[in-house]
């Protein structure tokens, strides 16, 4: 199945500045060793006592939008825009840097609106509206005339439920042209950097990039309104993938027949493959260095997605993700800027069931209260990342932590994400900051104080934390 520091998408360089720093925080990648890809470089530090983001909805997750977002302006001298209390001398001025949706091109496409962020699924049918939507789902993925095909009346269904589709361009999406519940075209076939079954058994060589081009352009030719969303298999973040077969073409070529280009790997499921898949097991961080290499490759500043495990997909075995993992790969794949996020939730163990993450109360619980945080978190997750505001460095050099800034309000929140396997704890720095404060780790029940703009708090296996400071609450010493 297909899924989705960088630039951001389509990010206006304003003025920056932050105290004594400049502007916008990148996506840290990790930078231990013993990965199947290299490791890239990044921000590091933190750590919690917990298990990770519990994806409770307590209401420090809520935001508005952003603060005159897109206006570049920076808050000087500790004077805010408008009405709001002006900030303490002794805290930084926040910097406001512009930011367009990377899907704003098109008129019919993925919605612009800042508190929409992009939770689809994988090939499910429309007959699972209902408990997906109560899921979190907001996007079906890869519905086409062949499988679990979205007539006019399947996608008034998932309409109903508040929910968009992006299907394959073919007799029954074409059909259907003008019903704005299509947000996309899906390209096909799906992951087409494998090699791809033969006519006569076996298999042949991958999809030419070439190829898909030309298909991009055609697909073009009948809508401009709506993006094409591409997706690719586990090569993107696995070099060694022995799937793409021999003389496979680089996968840095295949994102040009794409607006929207995701990937797939499924770590903990792979514990249980083949002795090549085995390499990847438990290697949670992939799906974030595949998003890096998409953006990075993505020359026209595609949107990024991945898709996520939530299942033991494969008959006779038992190796699939806890929620904890399934939480890990999510949020370190948005750490490092993904723009989108899709579920597989298929499973063939021991019977194939479509829908199969719902075997699975505990992990359905889990997976409602981390899409229900993403949403809470949308419009500042759609907003500009802000690098060189935070610094962070682990106590375990081998389990690196990676690290995303953003602004809403006078509210600053510092993403964190432990990227190998171990624990650690962090030390966290705000440059500029000086004097004392406390912030929320979102959805925990627990504040962390902040002295002269410094913290510490310890990541356990897979842990996730967000944390959330009001500077306008912030008291000099």
């Amino acid at each position: 199945m297909t899924p989705g520091p960088h630039p951001a998408p389509r990010l206006s360089q304003a003025v920056l500045s932050i105290g004594a720093l400049a502007a916008a925080i990148g996506c840290g990648s990790s930078s231990s060793p013993a990965a199947a890809l290299p490791a890239d470089g990044g921000v590091h530090g933190g750590g919690s006592s917990g298990s990770g983001v519990a994806p409770g909805d307590d209401s420090d997750g809520a935001v508005g939008p952003p603060t005159d977002a897109g206006s570049g302006a920076v808050v000087e001298g500790g004077v805010l825009p408008g009405d709001a209390a002006p900030l303490s001398a002794c805290v930084p001025a926040i910097p406001e840097v512009a930011w367009t949706s990377p899907y704003a091109s098109w008129s019919r496409g993925v919605p612009t609106d800042p508190s929409f962020f992009p939770i689809g699924v994988w090939l499910q049918g429309s007959w699972h509206a209902t408990e997906l939507a109560g899921l979190g789902i907001n996007i079906y993925i890869g519905n086409n005339s062949g499988t679990d095909s979205m007539a006019a009346s399947d996608l008034a269904t998932i309409k109903a439920q508040g929910m968009y589709a992006i299907v394959g361009q073919d007799s029954v999406g074409i059909a259907n042209i003008d019903d704005p519940t299509i947000i996309g075209w899906w390209m096909d076939p799906d992951e087409p950097d494998n090699a791809q079954p033969a006519s006569g058994g076996g298999y042949g060589p991958p999809v030419s990039p070439s190829t898909l081009v030309t298909r991009y352009h055609a697909y073009q030719a009948k809508d401009m309104t709506r993006p094409i969303w591409l997706g690719l298999g586990m090569g993107v973040a696995y070099d060694g993938w022995e799937g793409r077969g021999s003389n496979a073409p680089a996968e840095s070529s295949y994102p040009a027949a794409s607006d929207i280009v995701s990937f797939d790997i499924y770590p903990y499921n792979n514990c249980g493959g083949d002795t090549n898949e085995q390499v990847t097991c438990g290697q949670f961080w992939l799906n974030a260095s595949g998003v890096d290499r998409l953006h990075q490759w993505s020359t026209r500043h595609q949107a990024v997605w991945t898709d996520i495990e939530t299942t033991v997909i494969n008959a006779n075995t038992t190796t699939g993700p806890t929620p904890a993992e399934t939480a890990s790969e999510v949020w370190l794949s948005l750490i490092h800027e993904a723009n989108g996020i899709v579920y597989f939730l298929d499973t063939w163990n021991p019977s194939f069931q479509e829908d199969g993450i719902f075997k699975s109360s505990t992990m359905v619980t889990a997976v409602t209260a981390l899409d229900k945080q993403i949403k809470a978190l949308a419009p500042v997750l759609n907003s500009a990342t802000l690098p060189g505001v935070v610094t962070v460095a682990s106590s375990n050099p081998m389990a690196p932590i990676d690290t995303m800034v953003k602004a809403n309000g006078t509210s600053l929140y510092v993403f964190s994400a432990i990227s190998r396997t171990g624990t650690a704890t962090g030390s966290y720095a705000i440059a500029g900051l000086t004097g004392k404060g406390s912030a929320t780790v979102v959805g925990e029940n627990r504040t962390i104080d902040v002295v002269g703009g410094k913290f510490t708090d310890m990541f356990a296996a897979n842990a996730v934390h967000i944390y959330k400071l009001d500077l306008a609450a912030v008291t000099c010493n």
